[in-house]
């Protein structure tokens, strides 16, 4: 019994925490509005779940199953990051400290931590359903609402795929090498296996779903199927096919009636599996969890130690030479003005700690890129370029609230004027050397259009990460919205989120001059954001 109230505890705790944070407002609006825009207009002719030209009256089992399936692919995304840090809050304020004196155990704090990140992004699901039911309303095709038929997608598709995310974002803080960026990229690359890995084992026809993949994480074999049956019941002539996404018919819609998913035992325990792997994922977590153990922390410490002295005793015993990197990079001593002090000083901290390895891999861009041709330069190598130093952007704008130094950092002469564009000169510096060799390649190829896109993103891009890291406090925004923004415009090929000008399209859209002036929006955003904070300190 006092084992589940502490559990409590720690759920309301979190909680509590989190619904005070304006990303969730963010969050949920957003949400909300996927849900609105999930049931098009009757007479616009749109669709979002494409079946061949055809779909469900819009009854509560539609309406339902189309923003739960949407939900469940959607919200695990964001939803990762929203709730990734309950382990890193009780580390950071000392919270961690105070538990680890108490006799709560590692897989109690691990469950309530998962508890807790599940109950949160339930809470959006609930909401969520609500404004489902209200869309049903609006829309006035059918306005009897079915609560079951409403509801019952969401207990059975979003809410099993949220278990998951929110037992993986306990696992990823306990892990050292995935608490912070890293991870965050990680889990991107994740997010994505797991769409294409949950419909890979599918076969869809007319009749519905041959083969059901047990990986189907977010549940869209499991609607598909029985929208499909439906489907091909109501016009068994129709050539049916199943897609997800916003889509428009080139005829008129033609409609069938569908009750929803028969939710027997088979289904329902099918998924019930991934609620029983985030179970076992908490428990993985718990066994690799340190419990803000000082003394195991100390012991890392000092094997990281102890094989750097033995690494200094082999090069000593072989009479290598060692360099001394500091007095190399201390001469020769050039008189900067404080400025140049300052761009300096925030360039080495924005550079600080990544290893040797990371810069052999920038140079390796850079030169492949100068050697390359310049339409494969400028395709094949300068997404890899640009976000090689995601971590490094990341970290612009958001030192002074992760490490508590704001208070001193703003109280120097001129912070707005004389810091403020020193870090972001670095993030620029960073970013021309990072596609430094594309870049020459365009130059010397004579691809002005091109070049000139080049150029505007490696502006907009340190911009974008100053700004939401002064406005957010938190490097994780950037992250996620950058490699998701990086995937879907230049990687993917989507023309007017291309902000790097890969394709024709793009240049021919001008879209070079509408982020260079969506640079300036979030430089004058990012200056508002500051004073803000100097002010605030």
């Amino acid at each position: 019994m006092r084992e589940l109230r502490v559990l409590i505890h720690l759920v309301r705790a979190d909680f509590l925490e989190r619904v005070r944070r304006y990303s969730f407002l963010i969050t949920l609006g957003m949400m909300v509005y996927v849900g609105y825009l999930a049931v098009p207009p009757i007479e616009s002719g749109a669709l979002t779940v494409n079946l061949g030209g055809i779909r469900g009256i819009y009854n509560s089992a539609w309406v339902g199953s189309m923003i739960a399936l949407l939900s469940s692919m959607l919200l695990s995304l964001p939803g990762f990051y929203l709730v990734k840090n309950a382990v890193e809050r009780d580390r950071r304020t000392g919270v961690g400290q105070i538990i680890a004196t108490t006799p709560l155990n590692k897989v109690l704090y691990t469950l309530g931590k998962a508890v807790g990140n599940f109950y949160f992004l339930a809470l959006i699901v609930a909401v969520v359903v609500i404004a489902a039911g209200a869309t049903q309303l609006l829309r006035g095709e059918i306005v009897y609402l079915d609560v079951w038929a409403l509801v019952a997608p969401f207990l059975f598709v979003t809410l099993p795929a949220l278990t998951l995310v929110a037992a993986v974002a306990v696992l990823f803080e306990c892990v050292p090498f995935l608490q912070r960026g890293f991870g965050n990229i990680c889990f991107f690359v994740l997010y994505t296996a797991t769409i294409i890995v949950s419909l890979s084992g599918a076969t869809f026809s007319s009749q519905g779903v041959i083969e059901q993949p047990i990986n189907d994480l977010f549940g869209a074999t499991v609607i598909g199927a029985s929208m499909l049956q439906a489907a091909h019941t109501a016009f068994p002539e129709r050539v049916l096919n199943f897609g997800i996404g916003y889509s428009y018919s080139e005829g008129p819609i033609e409609t069938f009636q569908w009750d929803g998913v028969n939710w027997t035992t088979g289904v329902v325990l099918g998924r019930a599996v991934w609620p029983g792997v985030a179970l076992g994922i908490v428990l993985l977590a718990a066994l690799v969890f340190k419990r803000f153990d000082p003394a195991r922390e100390r012991r890392g410490s000092a094997r990281r130690k102890g094989a750097r002295a033995r690494v200094l005793g082999l090069t000593r015993s072989l009479h290598l030479p060692t360099p001394d990197l500091a007095r190399f990079l201390a001469f020769p001593r050039f008189a900067l003005p404080p400025f140049g002090r300052v761009l300096v000083a925030e360039l080495l901290l924005a550079l600080k700690g990544l290893r040797w390895w990371w810069y052999v891999v920038a140079l390796g861009l850079f030169v492949a890129g100068v050697t390359r041709p310049a339409d494969e330069a400028l395709r094949n190598l300068l997404p890899v370029a640009w976000i090689w130093p995601v971590l490094v952007w990341s970290g612009i704008g958001v030192r002074e609230s992760r490490h508590r130094t704001g208070s001193i950092v703003f109280s120097a002469p001129h912070p707005l004027w004389r810091q403020l564009p020193a870090s972001w000169l670095a993030g620029i510096i960073v970013t021309i050397l990072a596609g430094g060799g594309v870049g020459i390649r365009l130059l010397v190829a004579g691809e002005w259009d091109h070049l000139l896109a080049w150029g505007v993103a490696a502006l907009f891009i340190p911009t974008l990460a100053l700004a939401l890291g002064v406005w957010s406090g938190s490097s994780k925004l950037f992250e996620a919205l950058y490699v998701v923004w990086w995937y879907i415009g230049p990687v993917s090929g989507v023309p007017r989120l291309d902000f790097m000008g890969l394709s024709d399209t793009a240049i021919a859209m001008g879209l070079p001059l509408v982020y260079l002036a969506g640079t300036i929006v979030l430089l004058a955003l990012t200056v508002i954001g500051r004073r803000r904070q100097i002010y605030t300190s």
